[in-house]
């Protein structure tokens, strides 16, 4: 989509931020971009006029940048206009909040103008995040700008960190503001506050009102010492206020502590990067699982089941076609499950817990399995005297899927003549024991470990000498 034929709308509480986001926008050429300065007012605008693309500050005045997505996705007009979600910090809970309600973009602040136009021209066009867009190459070396109208303070200043920074100079306020707002604005900013035209708290207030030097950090280096003076550079944001002269040792303690800070937001927007690719790339994955496997393999097994069927067939060849169709059908489970945990993963499926009596649910299963293989020469039995009124809290889909793939994979290993046992054990969490199994047919569980635990519970197996125990563990109901 165009440029100039998009709309956008920016939601955010601040006007002064606001304004000058969309006046930036205007600027680079956006035919129109609407403002609302909370969820309810953003909603109607979307429901008065067509919006290419939603821009929301994560922290609004009554709700959050995610209440209004949510509210987006549940109104089909416009659940699939695009979406860029701006934050200074993000906790983890809501980077997952996020993730699972499907937020493509993530943009930490600060940010140049430049990267924002390209977030909001990816996601113009629909395009998913990839890995040369989530692993950001290097920008080198942090930067710092020194503002002093004094030439002999900047080369002071620049002496003492040139050797671990990049050193930016200005020797007024016009010139700092136009390198904050370029497309390399400094990492920090060391200030004066005694210029002529401008000071430096009117340019330090002036930084405060643009996304792009919102948040850069700055420490005041003046002469003035008195405590107003002190008290209102901190007020308009500084994260220190140093006096003149100065320390240089002490300065350079400040500076590289306060670095930290500034390196861990890059690596913010970098992390959060690759946690959108990794969403994108599983729900690519369920999609392929969902519906380009599923259908061949399910035309697959019904031919393969039709075919045994077929009375001119040898009993060498009905029996080849016979183990063809299980396991089309093994194959066939195994993606309905793996479909399961990425839906739970992706946020696309949320957990129905119910109160689930394991006796029946695990005598049905049993049924299945013997049917299925037939007369193996495996005897699998319940017993249930210790919990035959057991119940679970758990989801019914997904509880069905963990003991079936439990109960097959210890059936299909033993080898003949085996007897298992099926032991359940009514306390909190309940216990279902399978034994025994011989060490040399045990395999890991890691899926049905995975659909326990997303239930609240746990799959071991425990290594009893002779033979080897699975135990499955589910919340009590």
């Amino acid at each position: 989509m165009s440029i100039n034929a998009s709309t956008l709308l920016v939601v955010d509480s601040d006007p002064v931020l606001t304004r000058a986001l969309v006046e930036e926008l205007q600027r680079v050429g956006f035919a129109q971009v609407l403002h609302a300065n909370a969820v309810s007012s953003a909603l109607q605008q979307m429901r008065q006029q067509p919006v290419a693309l939603v821009l929301s500050e994560q922290n609004l005045s009554a709700a959050s940048g995610l209440a209004l997505f949510e509210a987006m996705r549940g109104e089909a007009a416009l659940a699939e206009i695009p979406f860029v979600l701006m934050s200074s910090a993000l906790q983890r809970q809501a980077v997952q909040q996020a993730i699972a309600l499907g937020i493509r973009d993530l943009l930490v602040k600060p940010f140049t103008t430049e990267r924002l136009l390209a977030r909001i021209q990816r996601s113009l066009q629909r395009d998913e995040l990839g890995p040369e867009q989530a692993a950001q190459k290097s920008e080198g070396r942090a930067s710092i700008l020194v503002v002093d109208d004094t030439p002999d303070n900047l080369q002071l200043l620049a002496g003492l960190f040139r050797d671990q920074f990049k050193v930016k100079l200005a020797h007024n306020g016009e010139k700092a503001i136009a390198i904050c707002h370029s497309n390399a604005p400094p990492d920090l900013i060391l200030l004066d506050v005694m210029m002529p035209d401008m000071d430096g708290f009117e340019v330090a207030w002036r930084l405060r009102q643009h996304h792009a030097s919102e948040h850069i950090p700055i420490i005041f280096v003046t002469a003035l010492s008195d405590e107003r003076s002190r008290e209102q550079g901190l007020a308009l944001g500084a994260v220190d206020y140093v006096c003149k002269p100065i320390d240089p040792a002490l300065l350079r303690i400040r500076v590289r502590n306060l670095m930290r800070y500034v390196e861990h937001r890059k690596q913010l927007q970098m992390d959060l990067d690759q946690l959108l690719e990794l969403a994108a790339l599983r729900a690519d994955m369920l999609r392929l699982i969902s519906h380009d496997l599923q259908e061949p393999l399910t035309e697959c097994s019904a031919a393969l089941q039709g075919l045994a069927g077929d009375p001119g067939l040898n009993p060498t060849q009905r029996q080849q076609v016979q183990q063809a169709a299980q396991s089309s059908q093994q194959m066939q489970e195994s993606i309905e499950l793996a479909a399961e945990q990425l839906s739970l993963e992706s946020g696309q499926r949320e957990l129905r817990l119910q109160r689930i009596r394991l006796n029946p649910l695990l005598r049905e299963l049993i049924a299945a399995i013997r049917q299925r293989y037939g007369d193996r020469g495996v005897e699998l039995q319940l017993e249930t005297a210790l919990g035959s009124s057991a119940e679970v809290l758990a989801d019914p889909g997904l509880c069905h899927a963990l003991f079936y793939r439990v109960l097959n994979h210890a059936y299909s290993a033993c080898p003949l003549g085996s007897q298992l046992s099926l032991v359940m054990i009514d306390e909190n969490p309940v216990q279902v024991k399978l034994l025994p199994l011989r060490p040399a047919n045990a395999k890991p569980l890691a899926a049905a470990r995975a659909l326990a635990r997303a239930q609240g519970g746990e799959v071991q197996q425990e290594d009893a000498g002779a033979s080897w125990v699975i135990r499955v563990s589910l919340p009590r109901a």
